[in-house]
């Protein structure tokens, strides 16, 4: 039994190699969405710069000194994370909005001033695109100006603050949440992908039926793809983690716990590949129906965002999801130093596998193939 394993897995690889394309995409594809999420997101936890267009009808003419600059304009500015605009009182403002697409747009009245002066009025007006991602906290932040200047002018005293901290002591940002999820995502693809598509190929060819005449069991035959897939995924890993960490300075660490994840998580992905390919009657069913099992896990999984930006009814989903569970693992051990956390989640994707494995090799019959 061991040579024959050895044999096909050294067939298998030698298989893997002579495609230099699959081997490119194996290893570029988790490398691309490194950089481009990457890019977007390494400096995640920096402080950000928002764009405020007001137009002050408080200046009778184009300046600075007016009563909307001194008393709205110049505390905004002063947060450090507001850049302002200024919108011209000629313009029609309805019109501008339309030609120019802005988000936000803040409008300070003419007769708008902070002291108690009959006819005047301390309300500005905010109007928002709320489907902009930066409505929310421009809202914010122009409410804690009118916060601080009522406390201001009330000669208040502030007696509660929060301060800040980071829950970890690493200095984490979004790209150490997702090169975990690469990682998942990558062992979920190559495995299932492949050894669907592998099995739809021996099966139309009639490879299986040879093999049926041979010692060659079915179990030996996917303990062989199982350990090469393996291999493959750990490729893919060693070029995730160099490109995160040489690139953008990620901070994770390979654990016992993680490699085992790595390898349960591959046996787990071929026994599924091994599933949805005996379910299809060839071989392009075989990977439409392998991309719909795996495209809608990437994204309810964990993958490239935390779960709970999901809503609650797709959060129980994604409990049901093997994937969920070793994105989690890996990212217990690999970025959280949680074990106890990782090992529970390697357990839940240990019987899981074990069921693919098993269930797989059962219902596939190379003599009926």
């Amino acid at each position: 039994m061991k040579n024959r394993v050895l044999i096909d897995f050294v067939a298998t690889g030698k298989m893997f190699f002579r495609n230099k394309g699959g081997v490119f995409w194996t290893l570029a594809f988790p490398v691309f969405l490194i950089f481009i999420f990457g890019a977007i997101f390494a400096n995640s936890g920096a402080p950000s710069n928002y764009t405020i267009y007001v137009q002050d009808n408080t200046a009778t003419l184009e300046g600075q000194n007016s009563t909307g600059y001194q008393q709205v304009i110049l505390p905004l500015q002063s947060t450090g994370v507001v850049s302002v605009v200024n919108v011209s009182t000629h313009q029609d403002l309805d019109q501008y909005i339309k030609n120019n697409s802005l988000s936000n747009v803040l409008v300070i009245p003419a007769n708008f001033s902070l002291a108690p002066i009959p006819g005047t009025t301390g309300q500005v007006l905010l109007r928002v695109d709320p489907t902009s991602g930066s409505a929310r906290v421009v809202q914010s932040l122009v409410s804690s100006l009118a916060d601080a200047t009522n406390l201001h002018i009330a000669n208040g005293t502030q007696i509660m603050s929060v301060g800040s901290g980071q829950i970890n002591q690493k200095g984490l940002s979004y790209i150490d949440f997702f090169l975990p999820g690469i990682m998942g995502m990558t062992i979920m693809t190559t495995c299932t992908l492949y050894m669907q598509g592998l099995q739809s190929r021996f099966r139309s060819t009639g490879i299986f039926r040879k093999l049926a005449t041979t010692p060659f069991t079915r179990m030996e035959w996917l303990l062989s793809h199982v350990l090469w897939y393996t291999v493959v995924c750990f490729m893919s890993i060693a070029a995730i983690m160099i490109v995160g960490m040489l690139a953008f300075n990620v901070h994770m660490t390979l654990t016992i716990e993680a490699v085992a994840l790595i390898v349960v998580g591959a046996a787990m992905f071929t026994g599924l590949g091994m599933l949805l390919s005996r379910f299809a009657k060839d071989e392009e069913t075989a990977n439409a129906a392998a991309s719909a099992v795996t495209f809608p896990m990437m994204f309810l999984s964990g993958s490239f965002f935390p779960l709970e930006q999901m809503p609650s009814y797709l959060q129980e989903v994604s409990k049901v999801l093997p994937l969920t569970y070793l994105n989690n693992g890996l990212r217990d051990t690999m970025v959280y130093a949680n074990s106890s956390s990782a090992i529970g989640n390697l357990a839940v994707i240990s019987v899981i596998a074990l069921a693919f494995i098993l269930l797989g090799a059962y219902i596939s019959k190379w003599k009926e193939e």
